[in-house]
């Protein structure tokens, strides 16, 4: 089954003129009808390191559905008369595993989720089981003898971890191979039930590969638990590592945050499904084999399920997740989409334009062409001699069209939005873990965005520090960069931030929305240098904005009664929340109020 190579490689212009007239019929064997661009071909190691190729000798970029090779390193290894499989074989990556960005994502979701606390192998377990499920497609479906290429490289000396033999011997299982012929007859009667486990996950999930992962990667966790033997696995399996970069560049997808309760249905062991389903079943431990319990930190209600109805992973995992998947993004970007995504699902309505009444009022449109068979009182002869002095029925008649006046609906601008949020020491890191604040303050912005009014976010924990955009924006980012950044200074917000010139400068009528906790009254009764209050401050600024404020206490209603009853004759609403959860509850309700268009493009009134 082997291929016979020369002793000396061919030129590198041979193998590119080979490997390039290979490529349509690589496209052919998976469908006539697929157009892919060709592959980006790297004469030199360098020039493909350049293109983001590292050790491997092909790989994808899901980006622009791009194929790069490595044409220095296929000689380097030999593999020039492989040009078919391997062609075919980065081809199955853009079209069946993981095809698209998205699908890569939950891809390595739920990897991750099977390897708790070792989630840096994902990568590598991703690419091993993506490339299982499309070489047992090509050996099995379309005729390609991908086992010899991978005898091939076994006799170049590549593998000896134990997790490269049991990948190997998934293969020799898949095929019917003969024992030995991948894995060197290296193998031992534990690593034979995990390769046998392997093969039958492969089969059973060919057509649905992401409820699968995560069964796979529960077989590969005991072999890459420790550091040693998975930095020498990845050393091994360099050259065959071809989708661990696919997302390089591309556009990070949206949803990626909520974890769909069907995954946590595939995170399963599957020693632990044989051995509950064995006849006189004793749990025991066995050399090598994950033990039983290992799942009870990712189910949901745990602390990898956060947010509403604890269905979104926490903002840290989310980051880590996204940079295995594209690993130069930035961070500001990442912590956005996430709180994004979150609170989509929640936000008001995009507003209606609802049409007026009919005024009654007959209106000239403009004309139409008149042709034979029209009305003869519709035709407009002055329009049709301008056309031409030479009238030619349908060809130069013209007829005048009128349409019938609408009144246009009165539009009443939503209030622009003022948001503090505290920021104090008291406060989460909303990058590390979720913050139910950042959440709901993203949530009423985003709301307040979309029906175009503008926004103007502040984090405060003072006496210390705050940041703040520029004045009141419409740029969504802007505004969720500075909602989900950290401070950590302070006790309180700081009331004094409310003396921005952006509102002393108002035009337009702004509401007041600072989330906060108990603490602020101790802010509202420091004394000031000039000899006013924090409450006087408090109280311009309601002046000055002309839209109301709420400000809303993590607090209970009896503690700090008059303060509170102080605050409430100048204007102000508070609203009470004993568990952070119900900020969320709160922002709805408030965005519902302020900004919800109930089809027309009017917004209600406090």
């Amino acid at each position: 089954m082997t291929r016979e190579t020369s002793e000396q490689p061919p030129e590198i212009a041979e193998v590119l003129a080979r490997w390039q007239e290979t490529w349509p019929t690589a496209l052919q064997l998976w469908n006539p009808y697929v157009s892919l661009r060709e592959p980006q071909w790297c004469l030199t190691t360098a020039e493909a390191r350049e293109a983001g190729l590292q050790d491997s000798f092909a790989m994808i970029r899901l980006r622009g559905l791009a194929v790069v090779v490595d044409l220095e390193t296929v000689r380097k290894l030999r593999v020039e008369n492989y040009a078919l499989q391997v062609l075919a074989h980065e081809i199955g990556h853009h079209l069946l595993v993981p095809a698209n960005l998205y699908d890569y994502a939950g891809l390595m979701m739920r990897v991750r989720l099977a390897l708790a606390g070792i989630e840096d192998r994902a990568p590598l377990v991703a690419n091993l089981y993506a490339d299982l499920l499309i070489n047992d497609r090509l050996q099995r479906t379309m005729g390609q003898d991908m086992a010899s290429l991978y005898r091939h490289l076994r006799e170049k000396g590549i593998g000896e971890t134990r997790i490269f033999l049991w990948y190997m011997r998934i293969y020799e299982l898949l095929w019917s191979l003969p024992r030995g012929f991948l894995s060197c007859d290296k193998s031992e009667p534990v690593l034979d039930a995990d390769a046998s486990l392997g093969a039958s996950v492969l089969r059973s999930f060919a057509r649905d590969w992401l409820d699968g992962a995560g069964r796979f990667a529960m077989l590969a966790y005991p072999y890459l638990i420790e550091d040693a033997l998975h930095q020498q696995a990845l050393r091994e399996f360099a050259h065959l590592s071809d989708i661990t970069s696919a997302g390089v560049g591309a556009e990070l997808p949206a949803g990626m945050a909520e974890i769909p309760s069907s995954v946590f249905d595939g995170i399963v062991d599957p020693r632990e499904e044989v051995l509950q389903n064995a006849p006189n079943h004793q749990e025991a431990d066995s050399p090598g084999r994950a033990k039983p319990g290992s799942l009870t930190a990712i189910i949901p209600g745990s602390d990898a399920s956060t947010g509403p109805q604890q269905r979104y992973m926490q903002p840290g995992i989310y980051v880590d997740l996204m940079r295995q998947i594209h690993p130069d993004v930035d961070e500001d970007r990442l912590i956005g989409r996430y709180y994004r995504d979150v609170v989509t699902p929640h936000l008001v309505p995009f507003p209606v334009e609802a049409l007026g009444e009919l005024s009654g009022d007959v209106l000239p449109e403009g004309t139409d062409p008149w042709e034979p068979g029209d009305p003869i009182e519709d035709l407009d002869w002055f329009e049709s001699a301008l056309l031409s002095p030479i009238v030619i029925p349908g060809v130069t008649t013209r007829r005048r069209v009128y349409a019938e006046d609408i009144a246009e609906p009165e539009k009443e601008k939503p209030y622009h939005l003022y948001v503090g949020i505290d920021c104090s020491g008291s406060m989460h890191n909303p990058r590390r873990t979720f913050s139910w604040p950042v959440c709901a303050g993203a949530l009423v912005s985003l709301s307040a965005l979309r029906v175009g009014a503008r926004v103007m976010a502040c984090l405060s924990g003072e006496p210390g520090s705050f940041m703040e955009t520029r004045g009141f924006i419409k740029e969504e980012n802007e505004v969720l960069r500075v909602l989900t950044s950290y401070l950590g200074t302070g006790y309180a917000f700081g009331i004094p931030r409310l003396e921005t010139e952006h509102l002393q400068n108002a035009k337009e009528k702004t509401h007041l929305l600072i989330v906060t906790d108990d603490d602020i009254f101790s802010m509202l009764a420091a004394p000031r240098s000039d000899g006013q209050t924090n409450y006087d401050i408090a109280e311009q600024a309601l002046r000055r904005a002309g839209g109301g404020g709420t400000l809303v206490l993590h607090a209970r209603a009896e503690w700090r009664p008059q303060e509170a009853e102080r605050l409430r004759q100048m204007g102000w609403v508070i609203h009470y929340v004993t568990d952070e959860n119900a900020l969320f509850d709160f922002a709805k309700a408030f965005a519902n109020r302020f900004y919800r268009s109930q089809g027309n493009p009017t917004c209600k009134r406090p």
